[in-house]
């Protein structure tokens, strides 16, 4: 009798263990998981936050369709730089509804800028675009529709305004379009775009 009471009183204490050791692995389970969630919403929130590419306005370059992440705290650290991609962030001024949009800067604050034959002028000096433009891209939209660039301007810029455009000019609404117009440096939301999907196009864009 003894002895079998022993052996109860053995494999109950084993059990308790066990039990206490389950709770553990639960907790450090939950310690994990807060902890990797606050990282998670740190990083979306100041590092780098998710970007879907919607339209064709930044086409070749960026696809519609196309994931990844944008450096947010980039737009904290350097000043916005011609030619940069960036993802600003536009209010709807009837809604209030926040979006953002892809665009790459072209013009920067105090410079006069304006479009002839297809050309963009930064205080009447050719801008070269050979770096984000594609020549033979560009000639397909000229031959499909007439034109790439449409004239505009010339439009001089204030202390605080960035004149944007979508790489695929006949289909891009961006700062040429009056109801637009330049943007400002806290309008800038991230810049670059990280491409992480499709795998065939991964890359800083």
């Amino acid at each position: 009798m003894l002895m079998k009471k022993l052996k109860k009183s053995s494999s109950f204490r084993y059990n308790e263990e066990d039990e206490r050791t389950l709770l553990e692995d639960i907790l450090d389970f939950l310690k994990i998981f807060v902890i990797g969630t606050v990282l998670i919403l740190l990083f979306i929130n100041f590092i780098a936050h998710p970007v879907t590419v919607y339209g064709k306005s930044m086409d070749p370059t960026l696809k519609d369709g196309e994931i990844g992440f944008t450096n947010i705290i980039g737009t904290l650290l350097t000043e916005p730089e011609r030619g940069e991609v960036v993802v600003v962030r536009m209010t709807d001024p009837d809604t209030q509804e926040t979006s953002h949009w892809v665009k790459r800067i072209i013009g920067m604050p105090n410079e006069t800028i304006e479009c002839i034959n297809e050309q963009i002028y930064i205080n009447g000096e050719v801008l070269d675009e050979s770096e984000y433009i594609d020549e033979n891209y560009k000639q397909s939209m000229i031959d499909q529709f007439g034109y790439f660039n449409m004239d505009f301007g010339p439009i001089t810029l204030g202390e605080d305004e960035y004149f944007v455009m979508g790489d695929n000019r006949p289909y891009s609404k961006d700062s040429r379009d009056t109801s637009v117009g330049p943007v400002h440096n806290d309008q800038i939301f991230g810049k670059n775009v990280i491409v992480i999907f499709p795998l065939s196009e991964m890359g800083v864009k």
